[in-house]
């Protein structure tokens, strides 16, 4: 009980704890360790008393209600494990968001027992919100309203119908705060390719480029350029209801909690992720909610199993999420092309295991054999055939739209922005280290003299805008294997330029506020663009729209609400989910979490995700129903063992 006390008090410690190197140190604390560290606790905790001992006393609270009920709790070694995993990001996050380097925690004996203090405090602290969530997934209790509620009872009767109806008349303000359409530089890059005034290039999805180019030609054929913008964020948003409608219709298809659900409804009508999102052109929304649908098929393809593939309207919505999700985003095919192989090697397991259970219970005559073999083949080649179609569909289009519009392919450099960020950092930190034949292997990819001042640790654009197009097979060899053996040589700068720009996918103490509310480019050619087509802005609008955005600035920072616009919330979600999923033996679990790993993994890889929290709204969007997934695959595993 007292190692528990102990554990409690460094959690409202590293919970309270400044990572600031208190003013005066090296005055107060002259040579002295041990003044170092005690004059750095009391000026990084100055202030924080009343609301630490809150938070003892809360964490006490907690724990001793977790003591009580410590049959029903399994804190196993592996949970720690991925805990204090998860402490490590955070405090390198502290750092991070401070002075882009881990310096901030081994800066002296002060700083380095903060660092020891708060890892384990953290550590402790995410255990515990662990264990007491699952004891209130196992307590069973859902929010039931005493009285009958009409929404409630319509959506009982009518999931989908009502689901999207709802969801389109709270986000109509929303829309129509957004006329005529939010747009971003790589939008109006997107018009200028459209209308011939930049080179048209897979820098972004040819798909989508023609498509918001066509919505603004339909708008200006109809006497409107301003129009024509708002069709297409019009189209975005019946389209994203209705896929949140069909997630609802699933949701209780599963036999949701009331009170997912309605966290589910929350979070849609009121995070900023939607409402503010839904009136943007841009490729990462519209392809979000295609993964969101693929998500949703994938619940089906693990409920129907073989009768899934005999459904024509599951089929066409599996279909066209794939061809959906590899049209609208470069990277969507690394997300899709693997789970399409995993989604193969799960229809041919259900076919295995179907086989296993009939032959068991069944007459296993030859004959019946034969005529189940056949109707399993069948099954399998259909699941095949339907994936080869969306392949086929979404190449072929990408192809014609290439060879339509001579667009020019994209380098390779969007594929390296990691490595590319690993040498700038190297090369900033430690160039006097760099050999002239290192040196001579990075100029023949990246203009060297450049790296070190273009160097961003929260994005590669910069260093990746050096890739010089030039570079040949040869080049690149050389280079990959400099960048390997500077590596090994300071492997600590390659984490640093790692996590520097990706802590924010864990880590929820920083928000990642960035929304948009403008039509007006900065780009002088977009300017003259905008011009040119009459697309401007509405002043009353503008004006109420700012107050929107200013009011979800606000709502970042607010409790409990700031959470739900996180994405390192949704993301640690995502790891409890894997770790039951594989504690409680839920095999279904790994095809639904699969596309949202890759996703992420994907951001990782990728130039930036500080600003640009769009980059994780696969996952931000479908948490909600992996969730409810997952509740529904634990309730049948506890009902086998029961």
């Amino acid at each position: 009980m007292v190692i528990r006390f102990i554990m409690s008090f460094l959690a409202a410690l590293a919970l309270n704890i400044r990572f600031d190197i208190p003013q005066d140190m090296n005055h107060l604390a002259s040579e002295s360790k041990m003044l170092n560290i005690f004059y750095n606790f009391q000026g990084s905790l100055t202030g924080t008393m009343a609301a630490a001992t809150m938070v003892f006393v809360l964490l006490c609270i907690i724990d001793r209600y977790l003591y009580k009920n410590k049959g029903k709790v399994h804190r196993t070694p592996v949970l720690f494990l991925i805990c204090f995993c998860i402490a490590v990001v955070w405090v390198m996050g502290e750092s991070f968001y401070r002075v882009n380097s881990l310096a901030l925690l081994h800066m002296g004996a002060g700083q380095m027992v903060k660092t020891l203090v708060y890892v384990t405090g953290i550590t402790w602290f995410l255990s515990e919100m662990t264990a007491l969530l699952d004891l209130f997934l196992q307590s069973g209790w859902d929010w039931l309203p005493k009285k009958k509620v009409f929404f409630c009872d319509a959506y009982n009767k009518h999931p989908f119908k009502v689901s999207v109806v709802v969801l389109f008349v709270c986000w109509l303000p929303n829309l129509l705060l957004s006329y005529p359409a939010t747009m971003c530089i790589d939008v109006w890059n997107q018009m200028l390719q459209s209308f011939g005034f930049q080179r048209f290039t897979t820098h972004h999805p040819p798909a989508h480029t023609v498509l918001a180019g066509a919505f603004e030609r339909v708008g200006l054929l109809l006497g409107s350029a301003n129009l024509g913008l708002f069709l297409y964020i019009l189209f975005q948003t019946i389209l994203f209801a209705l896929i949140l409608g069909y997630m609802f219709y699933t949701m209780k298809e599963l036999a949701s909690p009331t009170w997912l659900k309605v966290t589910a409804f929350i979070i849609a009508v009121s995070s900023p992720y939607y409402t503010q999102y839904i009136g943007m052109i841009v490729k990462d929304t519209i392809y979000s909610y295609f993964i969101l649908l693929f998500v949703i098929e994938l619940v089906y393809i693990l409920l129907l199993k073989q009768e899934y593939w005999k459904s024509k309207k599951h089929c066409f919505l599996l279909a066209a999420s794939m061809i959906g999700s590899v049209l609208f985003r470069n990277n969507g095919k690394y997300v899709i092309y693997p789970m399409i192989l995993c989604i193969l090697i799960t229809v041919f397991l259900q076919n295995r295991n179907q086989r296993t259970d009939q032959e068991e219970n069944q007459d296993t005559s030859r004959i019946r054999k034969k005529s189940r073999w056949t109707r399993y083949t069948k099954t399998f080649m259909t699941a095949v055939i339907m994936c080869l179609i969306s392949v086929a569909v979404s190449s072929g289009f990408q192809n014609f739209l290439t060879r339509h519009y001579n667009i020019e392919p994209g380098g390779i450099q969007e594929a390296l922005s990691l490595p590319f960020q690993q040498t700038a950092r190297y090369v900033k930190e430690h160039e006097e280290e760099v050999t002239q034949e290192e040196k001579e292997a990075i100029k023949g990819v990246l203009a060297y003299n450049k790296l070190g001042k273009y160097y961003n640790p929260k994005i590669s654009d910069p260093v990746k805008a050096t890739y010089k197009k030039k570079a040949t097979t040869k080049d690149l060899t050389a280079y990959f294997k400099v960048w390997v053996q500077q590596g090994l040589k300071h492997p600590v700068t390659y984490i640093e330029a790692t996590m520097n720009q990706n802590y924010y996918l864990v880590y929820p103490l920083v928000e990642n506020s960035t929304v948009y509310d403008t039509t007006a480019p900065d780009k002088v050619s977009a300017k003259k663009l905008a011009e040119k087509l009459e697309v401007h802005e509405v002043p009353v609008i503008q004006k109420l729209d700012r107050w929107r955005t200013g009011f979800n600035k606000v709502f970042f920072t607010l409790p409990v609400f700031g959470l739900i616009a996180s994405m390192a919330f949704f993301n640690l979600i995502l790891i409890y989910l894997c770790y039951h999923g594989i504690r409680k033996k839920i095999p279904q679990m790994f095809l639904l979490v699969m596309p949202l790993l890759l996703s992420d993994a994907i951001i990782v890889l990728a130039p930036v995700i500080k600003g640009h929290p769009r980059y994780a709204f696969p996952v931000i969007y479908s948490i909600p129903i992996v969730f409810c997934a997952y509740l529904y695959w634990a309730g049948k595993k506890n009902q086998q063992k029961s």
